[in-house]
Protein backbone atom coordinates (compact mmCIF):
# COMPACT_ATOMS: atom_id res chain seq x y z
CA UNK A 1 0.00 0.00 0.00
CA UNK A 2 3.00 2.38 0.79
CA UNK A 3 4.78 1.55 -2.01
CA UNK A 4 1.56 2.18 -4.50
CA UNK A 5 1.08 5.39 -2.75
CA UNK A 6 4.43 6.39 -3.60
CA UNK A 7 4.29 5.80 -7.06
CA UNK A 8 0.95 7.62 -7.36
CA UNK A 9 2.66 10.43 -5.90
CA UNK A 10 5.58 10.37 -8.00
CA UNK A 11 3.49 10.01 -11.45
CA UNK A 12 1.65 13.48 -10.67
CA UNK A 13 1.77 16.33 -12.45
CA UNK A 14 2.58 20.01 -11.51
CA UNK A 15 -0.89 20.98 -11.59
CA UNK A 16 -2.39 17.99 -9.66
CA UNK A 17 0.46 18.54 -7.03
CA UNK A 18 0.03 22.19 -6.55
CA UNK A 19 -4.18 21.73 -6.22
CA UNK A 20 -3.73 18.67 -3.88
CA UNK A 21 -0.57 20.19 -1.79
CA UNK A 22 -2.13 19.78 1.56
CA UNK A 23 -3.32 16.52 0.69
CA UNK A 24 -0.25 15.61 -0.35
CA UNK A 25 1.76 17.13 2.82
CA UNK A 26 -0.57 15.14 5.05
CA UNK A 27 0.05 11.91 3.31
CA UNK A 28 3.58 12.62 3.46
CA UNK A 29 3.56 13.27 7.51
CA UNK A 30 1.26 9.70 7.78
CA UNK A 31 3.60 8.20 6.31
CA UNK A 32 6.91 9.31 8.07
CA UNK A 33 4.63 9.12 11.34
CA UNK A 34 4.05 5.57 10.47
CA UNK A 35 7.75 4.60 9.58
CA UNK A 36 8.58 6.23 12.75
CA UNK A 37 7.29 3.80 14.66
CA UNK A 38 7.51 0.99 12.74
CA UNK A 39 11.63 1.45 13.20
CA UNK A 40 11.46 2.18 17.25
CA UNK A 41 9.36 -0.74 17.35
CA UNK A 42 11.47 -2.77 15.85
CA UNK A 43 14.68 -1.28 17.41
CA UNK A 44 12.81 -1.64 21.06
CA UNK A 45 12.21 -5.68 19.71
CA UNK A 46 15.69 -6.22 18.34
CA UNK A 47 17.46 -4.35 21.72
CA UNK A 48 15.17 -5.71 24.31
CA UNK A 49 15.00 -2.41 25.52
CA UNK A 50 11.22 -2.09 27.89
CA UNK A 51 8.58 -0.68 25.17
CA UNK A 52 7.62 2.76 27.36
CA UNK A 53 5.06 5.06 25.82
CA UNK A 54 7.04 7.97 26.31
CA UNK A 55 9.26 6.31 23.80
CA UNK A 56 6.76 6.05 20.89
CA UNK A 57 5.22 9.62 21.88
CA UNK A 58 8.62 10.33 21.09
CA UNK A 59 8.72 8.74 17.63
CA UNK A 60 5.39 9.94 16.92
CA UNK A 61 5.77 13.81 17.64
CA UNK A 62 8.92 14.43 16.19
CA UNK A 63 8.18 13.63 12.41
CA UNK A 64 4.45 15.29 13.08
CA UNK A 65 6.67 18.38 13.61
CA UNK A 66 9.11 17.84 10.88
CA UNK A 67 7.63 16.39 8.31
CA UNK A 68 5.20 19.21 7.55
CA UNK A 69 7.26 22.03 7.21
CA UNK A 70 10.35 20.10 5.43
CA UNK A 71 7.60 18.27 2.80
CA UNK A 72 5.80 21.01 2.20
CA UNK A 73 9.16 23.04 1.21
CA UNK A 74 10.44 19.98 -0.88
CA UNK A 75 6.67 19.35 -2.79
CA UNK A 76 6.75 23.07 -3.37
CA UNK A 77 10.27 23.09 -5.48
CA UNK A 78 9.20 19.59 -7.22
CA UNK A 79 6.20 21.75 -8.36
CA UNK A 80 8.18 24.71 -9.56
CA UNK A 81 10.60 22.33 -11.39
CA UNK A 82 7.87 20.33 -12.88
CA UNK A 83 6.18 23.97 -14.37
CA UNK A 84 9.62 25.51 -15.79
CA UNK A 85 10.23 22.09 -17.71
CA UNK A 86 6.56 21.70 -19.07
CA UNK A 87 7.31 25.44 -19.63
CA UNK A 88 10.31 24.47 -21.54
CA UNK A 89 8.60 21.47 -23.52
CA UNK A 90 5.90 23.79 -24.46
CA UNK A 91 8.19 26.18 -25.93
CA UNK A 92 10.07 23.92 -27.83
CA UNK A 93 6.77 22.10 -29.49
CA UNK A 94 4.31 24.99 -29.57
CA UNK A 95 4.64 28.04 -31.59
CA UNK A 96 4.25 31.24 -29.45
CA UNK A 97 2.69 33.15 -31.84
CA UNK A 98 0.35 30.60 -33.56
CA UNK A 99 -0.12 28.57 -30.78
CA UNK A 100 0.34 25.95 -33.43
CA UNK A 101 3.12 23.27 -33.41
CA UNK A 102 7.11 24.42 -34.00
CA UNK A 103 8.76 22.75 -37.15
CA UNK A 104 10.70 20.69 -35.13
CA UNK A 105 7.74 19.44 -33.09
CA UNK A 106 6.06 18.71 -36.89
CA UNK A 107 8.60 17.41 -38.42
CA UNK A 108 8.78 14.84 -35.13
CA UNK A 109 5.57 13.84 -34.56
CA UNK A 110 4.10 13.96 -38.51
CA UNK A 111 7.29 11.23 -39.47
CA UNK A 112 5.85 9.32 -36.64
CA UNK A 113 2.24 9.52 -37.88
CA UNK A 114 3.40 8.54 -41.59
CA UNK A 115 5.24 5.71 -39.74
CA UNK A 116 1.71 4.65 -38.37
CA UNK A 117 -0.15 5.12 -41.30
CA UNK A 118 2.64 2.92 -43.59
CA UNK A 119 2.17 0.05 -41.07
CA UNK A 120 -1.84 0.24 -40.89
CA UNK A 121 -1.53 0.39 -45.36
CA UNK A 122 -3.80 3.61 -44.71
CA UNK A 123 -3.25 6.66 -46.83
CA UNK A 124 -1.12 10.11 -45.48
CA UNK A 125 -1.41 13.50 -47.10
CA UNK A 126 1.02 16.37 -46.49
CA UNK A 127 0.26 19.95 -47.50
CA UNK A 128 2.12 22.95 -47.19
CA UNK A 129 0.53 26.32 -47.01
CA UNK A 130 1.87 29.56 -48.09
CA UNK A 131 0.61 32.74 -47.67
CA UNK A 132 0.18 34.68 -50.87
CA UNK A 133 2.58 38.30 -50.90
CA UNK A 134 2.75 38.23 -47.10
CA UNK A 135 5.60 40.40 -47.67
CA UNK A 136 3.33 43.33 -48.83
CA UNK A 137 1.67 42.80 -45.98
CA UNK A 138 4.30 43.21 -43.79
CA UNK A 139 5.73 46.32 -45.36
CA UNK A 140 2.04 47.91 -45.85
CA UNK A 141 0.99 47.23 -42.24
CA UNK A 142 3.98 46.19 -40.50
CA UNK A 143 4.89 43.22 -38.85
CA UNK A 144 2.26 43.80 -36.09
CA UNK A 145 -0.32 43.33 -38.69
CA UNK A 146 1.80 40.97 -40.63
CA UNK A 147 1.12 38.61 -36.81
CA UNK A 148 -2.32 39.52 -36.86
CA UNK A 149 -3.01 37.74 -39.85
CA UNK A 150 -0.76 34.88 -38.63
CA UNK A 151 -2.69 34.48 -35.98
CA UNK A 152 -5.96 34.77 -37.93
CA UNK A 153 -4.88 32.25 -40.57
CA UNK A 154 -3.74 29.76 -37.75
CA UNK A 155 -7.04 29.66 -36.03
CA UNK A 156 -8.86 29.03 -39.72
CA UNK A 157 -6.52 25.74 -39.74
CA UNK A 158 -7.35 24.76 -36.41
CA UNK A 159 -11.35 25.28 -36.97
CA UNK A 160 -11.03 23.39 -40.06
CA UNK A 161 -9.24 20.35 -39.37
CA UNK A 162 -9.64 16.79 -38.15
CA UNK A 163 -9.07 16.03 -34.26
CA UNK A 164 -6.62 13.60 -36.00
CA UNK A 165 -4.37 15.75 -38.39
CA UNK A 166 -1.74 17.79 -37.30
CA UNK A 167 -0.79 21.69 -37.86
CA UNK A 168 2.44 23.30 -37.88
CA UNK A 169 4.29 26.62 -38.37
CA UNK A 170 7.53 25.92 -40.97
CA UNK A 171 8.42 29.72 -40.60
CA UNK A 172 7.49 32.73 -41.17
CA UNK A 173 3.88 32.33 -43.35
CA UNK A 174 4.71 29.17 -43.65
CA UNK A 175 2.50 26.20 -42.56
CA UNK A 176 1.75 22.27 -42.97
CA UNK A 177 -0.92 20.06 -42.36
CA UNK A 178 -0.36 16.21 -41.85
CA UNK A 179 -3.64 14.47 -42.80
CA UNK A 180 -3.35 10.56 -41.46
CA UNK A 181 -5.93 8.50 -43.33
CA UNK A 182 -6.66 10.70 -46.14
CA UNK A 183 -6.90 10.29 -49.98
CA UNK A 184 -5.37 12.57 -52.35
CA UNK A 185 -9.56 13.50 -52.95
CA UNK A 186 -10.16 13.89 -49.43
CA UNK A 187 -7.41 16.09 -48.82
CA UNK A 188 -8.26 18.61 -52.03
CA UNK A 189 -11.77 18.88 -50.32
CA UNK A 190 -10.70 19.87 -47.05
CA UNK A 191 -7.51 22.15 -48.43
CA UNK A 192 -10.63 24.07 -50.70
CA UNK A 193 -11.87 24.42 -47.68
CA UNK A 194 -9.40 26.02 -45.19
CA UNK A 195 -8.52 27.78 -49.18
CA UNK A 196 -11.66 29.50 -48.96
CA UNK A 197 -12.14 30.30 -45.34
CA UNK A 198 -8.89 32.50 -45.96
CA UNK A 199 -9.88 34.22 -49.20
CA UNK A 200 -13.09 35.02 -47.07
CA UNK A 201 -11.69 36.49 -43.67
CA UNK A 202 -10.75 39.81 -43.17
CA UNK A 203 -8.20 40.85 -40.16
CA UNK A 204 -8.75 44.07 -38.91
CA UNK A 205 -5.91 46.12 -37.52
CA UNK A 206 -6.00 49.74 -36.58
CA UNK A 207 -8.46 51.66 -38.65
CA UNK A 208 -7.28 48.84 -41.37
CA UNK A 209 -9.32 45.77 -43.21
CA UNK A 210 -6.90 43.07 -44.50
CA UNK A 211 -7.73 40.57 -46.53
CA UNK A 212 -5.28 37.56 -48.04
CA UNK A 213 -5.31 34.13 -49.35
CA UNK A 214 -2.70 30.98 -48.90
CA UNK A 215 -1.61 28.65 -51.83
CA UNK A 216 -1.08 25.13 -51.23
CA UNK A 217 1.28 22.07 -52.39
CA UNK A 218 -0.48 18.84 -51.59
CA UNK A 219 1.86 15.18 -51.64
CA UNK A 220 0.47 11.84 -50.44
CA UNK A 221 1.10 8.11 -49.56
CA UNK A 222 -0.65 5.57 -50.61
CA UNK A 223 -0.62 2.03 -49.71
CA UNK A 224 3.06 0.18 -49.57
CA UNK A 225 4.69 3.46 -50.54
CA UNK A 226 7.68 3.83 -48.29
CA UNK A 227 8.63 7.63 -47.90
CA UNK A 228 9.84 9.80 -45.23
CA UNK A 229 8.14 12.66 -43.97
CA UNK A 230 11.00 14.91 -45.47
CA UNK A 231 10.71 13.94 -49.05
CA UNK A 232 7.01 14.28 -48.74
CA UNK A 233 7.61 17.62 -47.66
CA UNK A 234 10.02 18.02 -50.57
CA UNK A 235 7.04 17.00 -52.87
CA UNK A 236 4.35 19.07 -51.14
CA UNK A 237 6.87 22.21 -51.57
CA UNK A 238 7.58 21.64 -54.82
CA UNK A 239 3.66 21.37 -55.71
CA UNK A 240 3.45 25.04 -53.53
CA UNK A 241 5.88 26.57 -56.08
CA UNK A 242 3.97 25.19 -58.88
CA UNK A 243 0.69 26.94 -56.81
CA UNK A 244 2.52 30.24 -56.17
CA UNK A 245 3.86 29.86 -60.19
CA UNK A 246 0.28 29.42 -62.12
CA UNK A 247 -1.29 32.50 -60.01
CA UNK A 248 -1.58 31.80 -56.50
CA UNK A 249 -4.55 31.00 -54.19
CA UNK A 250 -5.21 27.53 -55.52
CA UNK A 251 -4.46 24.24 -54.50
CA UNK A 252 -1.93 21.94 -56.46
CA UNK A 253 -1.48 18.16 -56.04
CA UNK A 254 1.90 16.81 -56.91
CA UNK A 255 1.60 14.65 -60.44
CA UNK A 256 1.21 11.54 -58.87
CA UNK A 257 -1.68 12.80 -56.88
CA UNK A 258 -2.84 14.90 -59.84
CA UNK A 259 -3.43 11.83 -61.65
CA UNK A 260 -5.91 9.92 -59.35
CA UNK A 261 -8.18 12.81 -59.27
CA UNK A 262 -9.24 12.50 -62.63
Amino acid sequence: MLNRYLERLANLDYKTREQQRVKIVIGITLVALVMSLLITFAILLVTGNEMQPIIFIIAAVAPALISPLTSWHVVNLIIRVQKLEEQHRKLATIDDLTGLLTRRAMLDQGEALLKLCQRNRQPFALAILDLDKFKAVNDQYGHAGGDAVLKTFAAIMRRDMRASDLVGRLGGEEFAMALPGTSAEDAVHLLERVRLDTAAAKVTYLEHRIQFTTSVGLAGARGLMVENFASLLKRADDALYQAKEHGRNQVVPTGLEMSGLH
